[in-house]
């Protein structure tokens, strides 16, 4: 026969079982939303991604841009530096 102590064990252990099995099943089921929400967050990210280099590609071709237009206008610069040392060589030697 089975006495106090051993019925109570089982019926614990029991109980026991029962919400170790009930919590793990839990915890799966949020693990998976958690997947989920991953899932969709990596989606969101590689949008955001998309996005940022379609913003940024045209800023760095008009920074490209300005850059080239400095550069054009220092050659100007100098090109007319050289322009007027030129004519005022040519204006005192006429003189």
């Amino acid at each position: 026969m089975l006495t106090l102590s051993q019925i109570v064990l089982v019926v614990v252990v029991t109980i026991l079982t029962i919400l170790l099995v009930v919590f793990s099943i839990y915890i799966f089921k949020i693990l998976e939303e958690v997947k989920k929400m991953l899932q969709k967050t990596n989606v969101m990210m590689d949008d955001f991604q998309r996005i940022t280099k379609s913003v940024a590609d045209p800023i760095e071709h008009a920074s490209a841009f300005i850059t080239g237009l400095k550069k054009g206008a220092k050659l100007v610069e100098i090109a007319g530096t050289m322009i007027d040392k030129k004519t005022k060589k040519t204006s005192s030697k006429s003189d």
